[in-house]
């Protein structure tokens, strides 16, 4: 078993499973959280409980952060009784959080002037995750020789471990991966309404246009989006009426890594064009414009 003494910061969906598996490998592991239950769930499993994110640096090597957005992160590492008052030369500082790269790269600098390490370790989960705990891939920036310090901790967290250079490049890597995925998710999505849209204004039926497109080669699309045949017209509307945002549950984490994302664009002087444009779409009345399924339309048949 490691001698690392490890802290985490952030025990939501994402930290606490990425702990768990943390601590079922024998790691010491302190934890701290908001939420007493999950706090006491990992405590359950071997972890110990600290009272404070200070608390978690002075008994921690590496010291994981995995809160929502910035200013949670700021609160961890520069707040009352923050992770900066407690953590001393040698030790390092793992930025799991969605945040993107620059945020990273300037605490690295922050980092050197004390002697202190900073990692970024952005975190995917993949759909097999939900069957295979342990599957996520990390995505790691970070000084090669402190990453490697630590790398026991991140082979038991994860399955696909990438080391990806200088510190930031794994938030980069990441939201280069969301911002592919969820676009391209979008522009299905959005194409998938006007067809439909398109079939209705001719007098098609509409649970009969999904039942055909779910065998045929737009099938694909349609097991995406988690339709299949035999669905009524209720079920489907619902489901198309969802925002391509909101359709994984994370609205507010969706936005904020396209807005990282194209932060990243605009410092390096990428347009992202097609980028923006859904963006647009999908921000504004598009589901209310495609989606006209009025009475006019689509009846209510009771």
């Amino acid at each position: 078993m490691s001698d690392i003494r490890i802290g985490f910061i952030g025990l939501g969906n994402m930290g606490k499973p990425m702990a768990k598996r943390i601590a079922s490998k024998g790691f010491t592991l302190t934890v701290y959280d908001l939420m007493k239950e999950a706090v006491e769930e990992l405590e359950s499993v071997g972890a110990t409980a600290a009272k404070s994110c200070y608390d978690v640096a002075v008994a921690s090597d590496v010291i994981f952060s995995m809160v929502r957005d910035i200013p949670e992160t700021d609160e961890v590492i520069f707040g009352k009784d923050g992770v900066w008052e407690g953590i001393s030369e040698g030790k390092t500082i793992v930025i799991s959080s969605s945040i993107g790269p620059s945020y990273c790269r300037e605490l690295y600098k922050k980092g050197k002037e004390r002697g202190v390490g900073v990692i970024d370790c952005g975190v995917s989960d993949p759909t097999v995750f939900r069957h295979e705990p342990g599957a996520l891939t990390l995505m790691i920036g970070g000084d090669e020789d402190v990453v490697n310090q630590y790398w026991p901790v991140f082979e038991a967290m994860g399955k696909n471990i990438f080391y990806l250079g200088k510190t930031g490049n794994g938030q980069a890597h990441k939201l280069i991966n969301n911002m592919t995925i969820k676009h391209i998710s979008a522009v299905e999505r959005l194409c998938l309404i006007e067809c439909l849209n398109l079939g209705l204004r001719l007098g098609l039926d509409l649970r009969k246009m999904i039942d055909v497109m779910s065998v045929n080669a737009g099938a694909h699309v349609i097991q995406n989006m988690g339709f299949k045949a035999g669905l009524d017209e209720k079920q489907i509307l619902e489901a198309l009426r969802i925002p391509v945002s909101r359709a994984s549950g994370r609205e507010v984490r969706h936005k904020d890594e396209l807005d990282y994302g194209m932060e990243m664009a605009d410092e390096v002087g990428v347009e992202m064009p097609v980028c923006r444009f859904i963006d647009e779409l999908n921000a504004g009345s598009v589901y209310d414009e495609y989606l006209s399924l009025q009475k006019d339309i689509l009846p209510d048949r009771g």
